[in-house]
């Protein structure tokens, strides 16, 4: 039976604009591409289904039209999402995301969605109940009106030996100290990249931050994602570099996102953590080969393809 990977947040919509960064007033652009597909957490699922985990959204999402596109792309893809809750007149988080090719760059400009504050369901705890991941995205930790439902979330996973994976993202500098601390003690897998360091090491950035939080946390692996360089994965008795993979760069939205779902497939699936580096690596590196994010995101049969160009051995039909 696959594994059942469990998402906690808000699904997003994302409108990808390729342009020329950065974008300036009266220097107008028009864009060669213009796409409409799921980012940010939604592309986790997408990714996982992709190699075969069973994947669960838990959260919310907008009953208006980015909602219903989101939810009809999702259940044709086989993400469930029957525990997902749609408050009446509610609106979808959106985001604006511009791709410059060129300089392999991007930004975003969001909005979050709006409705009353979301709560941990029966529904949502029946799914926590049977997961075998939880993975919660940074922006989720920082929407005011998913709060309840982090905190519903946390507290059912205090008692839980489901791992915890948590990725930090852009937006979690805007926590308090104490709602970093809170996360830090409840993830047993932290991911991030090099910007994203100081977020949750009071303000340093170094890889040595990263050291300094594992002896205050112990319990904890750290991924930490450094794009066509790799990764380094810190914890359980490592500290040693993956290295990447050199491709074609065409965008790298989703990147992040569809490296944690082929990580997290990865360690399901009892590879070793080097191992699951490697295919995390594979896998971001297959993303920005292509276009957006969403439906367009890598297949286990795309990763496979670049593990072998590159000679590394690893099999992924298990």
């Amino acid at each position: 039976m696959p594994k059942r990977l469990v998402t906690v947040g808000d699904l997003v919509l994302d409108l990808q604009l390729e342009a020329s960064l950065p974008v300036e007033a009266d220097q107008h652009q028009m864009s060669p591409r213009l796409l409409l597909e799921p980012g940010g957490a939604c592309t986790t699922l997408l990714t996982a289904r992709n190699f075969g985990l069973a994947p669960v959204a838990l959260g919310t999402v907008g009953a208006d039209f980015q909602g219903r596109m989101l939810l009809e792309i999702l259940v044709g893809a086989g993400v469930d999402v029957s525990a997902l809750v749609t408050p009446p007149e509610s609106t979808t988080t959106t985001v604006i995301a511009l791709s410059d090719r060129d300089k392999a760059e991007h930004v975003f400009l969001g909005h979050y969605g709006a409705s009353p504050p979301i709560h941990l369901t029966d529904a949502a705890a029946r799914n926590l109940e049977r997961a075998d991941v939880v993975f919660i995205p940074g922006y989720t930790l920082v929407e005011q009106r998913l709060e309840p439902l982090v905190d519903g979330v946390l507290q059912f996973m205090a008692t839980s030996a489901t791992p915890l994976y948590i990725d930090v993202g852009p937006f979690l500098g805007q926590l308090e100290q104490a709602g970093v601390d809170r996360l830090l003690a409840a993830a047993d897998v932290l991911m991030l990249t090099d910007d994203e360091v100081r977020f949750v090491a009071e303000g340093e950035c170094e890889i040595d931050a990263c050291r300094r939080l594992l002896r205050a946390y112990p319990d904890l692996f750290i991924v930490l994602k450094r794009g066509a360089a790799g990764c380094r994965l810190l914890g359980r008795g490592l500290d040693c570099a993956c290295t990447g993979f050199a491709v074609p760069v065409v965008d790298t939205i989703g990147a992040g996102d569809a490296y944690a779902a082929a990580y997290i497939w990865a360690e399901l699936q009892g590879y070793s953590p080097l191992e699951c580096g490697t295919i995390g690596n594979a896998t971001g590196a297959a993303s920005v080969m292509k276009a957006g994010a969403g439906r367009n995101a890598p297949t286990r049969a795309e990763v496979q393809a670049l593990l072998d160009q590159h000679n590394t051995g690893l099999n992924l039909s298990c």
